[in-house]
């Protein structure tokens, strides 16, 4: 072997022994830096530190899987156990997404803690043990009865329909957000069939604007004017977002009868103005508009769940993906006709609303009837307000034509005079709802006679 020879050789060696050095130096420094991450990926630590406010059961598990395979691959490549290059330069990548996905939760936490509520919400409308409504076989769709379990997986998520959950959110999110349902899936406390002595019981029907909290101000309005403690009045909530004068219908007929109400107040006008259509295609079932509830499937659930960059860049882009609406789980996807409602869908209308009254007087129960009061603001949609006004004509048509039936015109003393208590077209704030409870309260306790009246 010459001297040129021996030198390259010798160049070779010190050339590879350096690599190998350096190799190893980066062998341990990302075992070091794995065993970092698996302690920071530990559910304690992670939860306290990086957790969108709450870590699920499953989550917990999965990161003790994390974290213990982590920690064993550090301390397994730290000892020389591990060799394979090619694995300490994936491992490496991997550790750099985990850092950067750490560092995003981080900065969350301590400089925006107002967007941690709204991405931990974002995150539970893609787990089916949050969602808020399940199906139904003749309603179809209800609330999901609360139980000790749900309440410790969703109590942060509560909103009850009572109003926006984020500027950017509307009332229409309600397949995912679990709120707290009773024991036959509606809001407030749990319902008994059984009726307690003394006790004058009032059924709330309607939808999101009954779901949205006057009957519980109602019962509070009229249990503040009964003259003794054995005279009192219980106000149930029946109602149900998205619930149409069908469902209403279906709800009174199979659940609210079962119940002896001795009063059913119908605040219902919205929501059936979604199933206008074409002659041809309208069925007065609204079978054309309504199908069986199915929330659609959430392609890329799992990185929205592990991922909180990628859960805020993709509700950034698209605030309001179709899966988050309970309208992709129940109504036929369709183009609604532009135009005022005819007289076929208002007669539908019409149709379920005196079948109610109907069935109620059979049974001598009391029917209060109101009308939907509406902003008048210009920045909402006029058409749709429009079809309000027809609802609204349609009851004061009924009211003429029932004389038993207890009337509040709820849209002739609110619409156009108190549009600082509407949050929306035709939800109302706190102020707004205590306004519908008094009116409705005055007319009954007009009807229940002065004798439940406090003394002055």
């Amino acid at each position: 072997m010459t001297t040129h020879s021996r030198a390259v050789l010798a160049t070779r060696i010190k050339t590879s022994a350096a690599a190998e050095r350096t190799m190893d130096a980066f062998r341990k420094f990302v075992s070091g830096y794995a065993l970092i991450i698996s302690l920071l990926i530990a559910p304690p630590i992670f939860e306290k530190f990086f957790a969108m406010l709450y870590l699920f059961q499953g989550e917990r598990v999965i990161l003790w899987i994390a974290s213990v395979l982590l920690m064993s691959i550090s301390l397994y490549g730290f000892f020389g156990r591990l060799r394979r290059t090619w694995v300490y330069f994936v491992l490496f990548n991997l550790l750099i997404l985990i850092s950067v996905e750490l560092g995003a939760r981080s900065v969350v936490k301590l400089f925006f803690p107002n967007k941690e509520v709204s991405l931990a919400r974002r995150s539970a409308w893609t787990y089916d043990e949050l969602r808020r409504l399940t199906g139904h076989p003749f309603l179809q769709f209800q609330g999901i009865p609360s139980t000790t379990g749900n309440q410790a997986l969703g109590w942060y998520f509560s909103n009850l329909n009572s109003g926006q959950l984020e500027s950017d959110d509307s009332l229409k999110a309600s397949t995912g957000n679990l709120s707290t349902f009773n024991n036959f899936g509606f809001i407030g406390r749990d319902f008994a069939y059984a009726k307690p002595p003394g006790v004058i019981r009032i059924a709330a029907l309607g939808a999101s604007t009954t779901a949205d909290g006057y009957p519980a101000m109602l019962e509070e309005y009229l249990n503040g004017k009964v003259a003794a403690q054995s005279n009192r009045f219980e106000v149930m909530n029946f109602g149900h977002g998205f619930y149409t004068s069908a469902h209403v219908l279906v709800n009174f007929v199979l659940n609210v009868i079962d119940f002896a109400p001795d009063y059913i107040v119908i605040h219902q006008a919205a929501n059936d103005q979604h199933a206008r259509a074409p002659e041809a295609e309208f069925r007065g079932d609204y079978s054309h508009h309504l199908k069986v509830f199915q929330p659609p499937a959430i392609a890329d659930r799992y990185i929205l769940r592990v991922s909180v960059p990628y859960r805020a860049l993709k509700f950034y882009l698209n605030p309001n993906p179709e899966w988050m609406f309970i309208e992709a789980a129940s109504q036929i996807r369709r183009k609604e006709p532009p135009r005022a409602l005819n007289a076929r869908e208002l007669g539908v209308f019409q149709r379920n609303i005196e079948t109610i009254i109907d069935v109620a007087s059979a049974r001598q129960i009391k029917v209060v009837l109101t009308t939907m009061p509406h902003s008048t603001d210009e920045r909402y949609d006029q058409l749709n307000l429009h079809h309000i006004d027809q609802f609204n004509e349609v009851l004061r048509s009924i009211a003429a034509n029932h004389d038993r039936l207890l009337f509040v015109d709820l849209d002739k003393l609110m619409t156009g005079k108190v549009n600082h208590l509407f949050v929306d077209p035709f939800h109302v704030n706190d102020n707004g709802r205590r306004m519908k409870a008094d009116y409705i309260g005055n007319r009954i306790i007009d009807d229940e006679g002065r004798t439940l009246l406090k003394a002055p």
